[in-house]
């Protein structure tokens, strides 16, 4: 099976660790986050849309356990404290 192709780009995200609480407060409901691959041809490996409610950050994606296949709202910190990074799109 023939993939896409590759594209050469740069992605340009924010590292894992660097995302605090002052990031945090920088996103808004209704970004689209992609937690950034670092493999090559792979820009993002999962993604989901920023939601603040209950005065916290959630992330809201589609679980990728086979068992759940729901969308579910995670705290988005503790979401992606092991992610390489997220890229963020806002749409304005």
């Amino acid at each position: 099976m023939q993939g896409l192709g590759i594209h050469p780009r740069i992605i340009n995200y924010i590292p894992g660790k660097a995302i605090n609480e002052q990031e945090l407060n920088r996103l808004k409901t209704g970004d689209y986050v992609g937690v950034y691959s670092p493999l090559e041809g792979l820009d993002v490996s999962h993604v989901g849309i920023v939601v603040r409610y209950d005065e916290q950050v959630w992330f809201r994606n589609a679980s990728s356990l086979i068992s759940n296949r729901k969308v579910v709202d995670s705290q988005f910190m503790e979401y992606m404290h092991s992610k390489p990074g997220i890229v963020v799109l806002r749409a304005d």
